[in-house]
């Protein structure tokens, strides 16, 4: 039996009080349940886990290449090779998530899969290719007679742990790529952005396959291209709005029309508000146009694009939603049985957009300001589709008194253009742009 495996046995007798005879048998028995394939170590650790003892933490890690398909209860340190875009699915009419990630450490890599609440607290977190993952309670799968590995139920996983030795785990390299970098035929692209403008995703069918399509706008300090999400990416896109910080994982380069195009296929993945050295401009200064930054009382209608300060004094009545072109994302007026799109002709649908009205204030003043489609869905913390159920759930006055609630009183720091009011004559500020405190 080898020393590692000897000093474990020691600590499960010593902490479980059972003979050292019984132990022994109990690892026979998972060594021989796994065909001889796994270690002693291995085999002592799953014991000791069933026993529900609480060793030293790093004996209790297992290797990936100990893992073979049956095993539970199992706890590993990995790091983070690759995050694929997370996947919407719906099973016997209840709605998930789930994100596939590789993961290695200095024995072998091994697909990860992560599910619900575990694919929020990754993003939460920050995770992101070359992150150090802690794994508790991990079962162990196969596909295609290769073993993978899952979070159960009840696990745990926390993202670069503290007073943790990761020295061990594989070097990655995960270069940031300036835009003004990017030349045809590159892949596993990583880039920080700020987004441009967001069209609306398109599905197509082709060769009797089906699938979704999303174009977008970014840039940094260097250049400004257009970027182009697939399939399960494309749904990402979808939760953008102008001005939103990103950072793009895993993406490839093509040659477009009119230059380099980033595309993000089934390896890339989108990371809102990621963390960043230096402050990247606002999506209008990217822009080449100048933002100026003032107190409410030195507002003028002659104003172009101001940034403000303040709190939210108010939130408007209204519908809370407007109908809009499914093809250009404009406003849809309602006719009979159709809509009409000043821009594309008439159309037989129309998609739900959010809209509301809040009165902002600083120390110097107050103002009104309306907030239109992502920065308005921004603003409540609600896509358009989710503020349509809840309207239809819970009626428009509840919705309005919820949002009411979350808002009042929270600060947030807004750019947009200043217009009159043709009704009242009085400033207002139509947002373009939104960042909550």
């Amino acid at each position: 039996m080898e020393t590692t495996s000897i000093s474990l046995v020691e600590k499960i007798v010593a902490e479980s009080g059972k003979p050292k005879e019984e132990i022994l048998e109990k690892i026979e028995s998972k060594k021989e349940k796994f065909a001889g394939l796994l270690t002693e170590s291995g085999a002592a650790l799953m014991v000791a886990k069933e026993l529900g003892l609480e060793l030293d933490k790093s004996s209790e890690r297992m290797k990936i290449k100990q893992l073979e398909d049956g095993m539970s209860n199992v706890d590993l340190l990995v790091k983070v090779m690759q995050i694929f875009a997370p996947k919407e699915f719906e099973k016997n009419g209840k709605k998930g998530r789930l994100c596939n990630l590789i993961v290695a450490d200095d024995s072998g890599e091994i697909r990860l899969t992560l599910w619900h609440d575990d694919v929020k607290k990754i993003q939460e977190q920050g995770a992101e290719k070359g992150s150090v993952l802690e794994l508790k309670n991990c079962y162990v799968t196969s596909f295609k007679e290769k073993a993978q590995l899952n979070l159960s139920y009840q696990g745990e996983l926390s993202v670069n742990p503290t007073g943790v030795d990761s020295g061990f785990l594989p070097k990655i390299e995960n270069k940031v790529f300036r835009l003004d970098e990017l030349q045809p035929g590159l892949s596993d692209v990583n880039a920080i952005v700020r987004i441009l403008r967001v069209f609306p995703a398109t599905e197509f069918k082709k060769e009797n396959v089906s699938g979704k399509v999303a174009n977008f706008l970014i840039a940094d300090k260097t250049n400004s291209i257009r970027a182009t999400a697939w399939n399960d990416i494309a749904n990402e896109t979808e939760k953008l709005a102008e001005n939103d910080l990103v950072k793009i994982e895993g993406a490839y380069t093509k040659q477009g029309l009119k230059g380099i195009e980033l595309h993000l296929g089934y390896k890339a993945r989108i990371i809102k508000n990621p963390k960043i050295e230096e402050e990247l401009p606002s999506a209008m200064e990217l822009r080449g146009i100048d933002v100026t930054k003032k107190k409410i009382s030195n507002l003028h209608k002659d104003d172009a694009l101001v940034e403000i300060n303040g709190k939210i004094l108010e939130i408007g009545s209204g519908k809370l939603l407007f109908n809009t072109c499914p093809k250009c994302g404009k406003k849809a007026i309602k006719m009979e049985e159709s809509f009409l799109c000043e821009n594309c002709g008439e159309q037989k649908e129309s998609v739900p957009s959010a809209v509301i009205s809040v009165k902002i204030g600083d120390e110097s003043g107050s103002i009104n300001s309306v907030f239109y489609g992502k920065t308005a869905e921004e603003l409540i913390g609600l896509s358009a589709k989710e503020i349509e159920k809840k309207i239809a759930e819970a009626g428009l006055e509840e919705t309005l008194d919820e949002i009411r609630g979350k808002l009042w009183n929270s600060e947030i720091t807004l750019q947009g253009k200043i217009k009159e009011n043709s009704f009242s004559s009085e400033l207002e500020i139509t947002a373009r742009s939104i960042e909550k405190k």
